[in-house]
């Protein structure tokens, strides 16, 4: 758990991230940070209690930034993500439970723009249990279980909207945030209720072809194999498959591999063909009509809008346009 007061983990956070706070904050509630010297824009918080924190922002680091976060970390956090580190139309969801300090460097130029709601364990693990008369939920099992980060529903993705283009303030403005909060996770519990299947060996066993697609997802994945670590038929792996995670079975393995050669062309300098044959395409032809699909766009305009978010000249920042609050 985080042993910290959660005002205090944010506020050193914005200050490691060359962020200083602005006490004419323009939402009128939370707290309001801007950047300085190392850093450009803008980011606001909202700390409901001890649940959950809101966050809204949109800045460029002008420096390399080597961030850390926190020994005993344990949250669920879900965040539409606008600076273009991922395809358009998704959601990161992610939990941190190992307990482990994270480091990262932020290269000069980095664009960082998202909304984000981050849901602290006395949120998930006493408060649901002790404010509702319904104690079955358990969001840490949904995430564990949903088989990865593009199964989120146009619901989800609705309410980080809205909670991105608020325009009210003070009091008016706060309720809304935390309501929203509630909501999607509300969104959340109702996704991976309806997505369960009715018999346990039934969820065993497609959490068994899910860890299997997700470590085998690059090569030539029969669906013979997959029915025989189903131990169902072809037709009830196919109709269990989809009503858990949402998605078809080549749907599910065409996403993990737009995934996978997303951070390919963001991070590397290989060429198409090269993360064509890296995520198990046999020609770039295939892979580039593939990621279209899932993504909106080529591997080439991807990389292109990655780059452009990802300046290489920090200088360029003065150029850069921040989105409205």
């Amino acid at each position: 758990m985080i042993t910290q007061d959660t005002k205090e983990w944010m506020a050193g956070m914005c200050l490691a991230m060359g962020l200083r706070e602005n006490m004419e904050n323009p939402f009128g509630c939370g707290s309001y940070w801007e950047g300085q010297e190392q850093t450009r824009g803008w980011f606001w918080y909202l700390a409901h209690d001890t649940y959950f924190v809101l966050t809204k922002c949109d800045f460029s680091f002008l420096q390399d930034k080597r961030l850390t976060m926190p020994q005993n970390s344990l949250y669920i956090s879900l965040r539409l993500d606008y600076a273009g580190h991922l395809p358009p139309g998704k959601i990161l969801a992610f939990m941190e439970e190992k307990g482990d300090a994270a480091n990262t460097v932020m290269r000069a130029g980095s664009h960082v723009a998202y909304t984000e709601v981050l849901y602290m364990p006395s949120f998930y693990m006493r408060h649901l249990q002790t404010a509702f008369t319904s104690s079955n939920a358990n969001p840490i099992e949904i995430l564990k279980n949903m088989g990865g980060e593009h199964n989120w529903t146009s619901e989800m993705m609705d309410i980080l909207s809205d909670i991105r283009k608020c325009s009210s303030t003070g009091m008016a403005g706060e309720l809304y945030y935390v309501g929203k909060a509630y909501e999607l996770m509300a969104s959340l519990i109702a996704m991976g209720t309806r997505r369960l299947p009715k018999k346990s060996e039934d969820y065993e066993h497609i959490l068994r072809v899910i860890a299997f697609m997700d470590a085998h997802y690059t090569e030539d994945v029969r669906q013979g194999e997959l029915v025989k670590i189903s131990r169902m038929s072809s037709t009830k792996l196919k109709n269990l498959f989809r009503q858990f995670t949402g998605c078809t079975i080549t749907d599910y393995l065409q996403s993990k591999k737009a995934d996978h050669a997303a951070h390919l062309l963001a991070d590397t300098e290989m060429t198409v063909e090269q993360i064509a044959k890296q995520v198990g395409f046999g020609t770039a032809t295939g892979f580039s009509t593939s990621f279209r699909k899932q993504s909106g766009i080529s591997p080439t305009e991807y990389r292109k809008r990655m780059r452009i978010s990802c300046m290489k000249n920090p200088s360029q920042a003065e150029n850069l346009r921040f989105d409205e609050m």
